[in-house]
């Protein structure tokens, strides 16, 4: 087998210290436009529980860090749903969606650093 110095666990990290850490084996990450990132989990009912009590604490656009030193905006979690197996109507596993948005700096205004060497936008005249 060999070692590797990259972990198996995907945590998330609240500026207060507060955290919350899966088994990747648990976790799918999606990246979509506009720096939006979906992490779908499909755990045992007792792993997701425990989380939901991390995520629900969050509040909409709180800063969230720990995903990989990516800083990010907490953007929400889907409703759970049982998944696989059942047991008494009680699913073994249960999914759920975590959205993060990562947080970027302000972008500077173009035309200020814009130098114009008889560009055809600004000596256009119609």
């Amino acid at each position: 087998m060999v070692n590797s110095d990259i972990s198996n666990i995907v945590a998330f990290k609240k500026d207060d210290g507060n955290s919350f850490e899966f088994n990747d084996k648990y976790i799918r990450l999606k990246s979509l436009d506009e720096n939006i990132f979906v992490f779908s989990v499909e755990a045992p009912q007792e792993i997701v529980g425990e989380s939901m009590l991390f995520f629900e604490s969050l509040k909409i656009f709180e800063p969230i860090g720990g995903t990989g030193d990516i800083r990010c905006y907490f953007k929400g979690v889907s409703p759970i749903v049982g998944k696989g197996p059942s047991i008494n109507g009680v699913h073994k596993n249960a999914f759920f969606t975590i959205t993060l948005q990562e947080l970027k700096p302000a972008v500077d205004d173009p035309e200020e650093d814009h130098v114009c060497v008889g560009c055809g936008f600004h000596n256009f005249q119609g």
